[in-house]
């Protein structure tokens, strides 16, 4: 099941507070979560949803990709989060 829309988050709560993630799929409660590095696209960490926050709106060919369910890589991911981050960085 594909997320209803492709979405970065931060995590609140855990070990990983503080880092920026991909949602890859929501299994009820939980999103499914990778970052191309420690979590990989092959074995996303499974969160709940209320221990992360929607990092804000972004634009990117991966997110678009995980939306139509083509496969990814991890190196993909690393990217989008560097554009991520790069942009978040020019806002403040």
């Amino acid at each position: 099941m594909a997320p209803e829309h492709p979405r970065i988050v931060r995590s609140l709560a855990g070990h990983d507070k503080g880092e920026l993630f991909c949602v890859l799929d929501v299994d009820g409660p939980y999103l499914l979560l990778c970052d191309g590095r420690r979590r990989k696209a092959e074995s996303p960490k499974r969160k709940k949803a209320v221990h992360t926050v929607d990092a804000g709106d972004f634009q990117h060919p991966v997110l678009d990709a995980i939306w139509a369910g083509n496969p990814i890589t991890n190196r993909e991911v690393r990217r989008a989060l560097a554009a991520f981050r790069a942009e978040e960085l020019r806002r403040v």
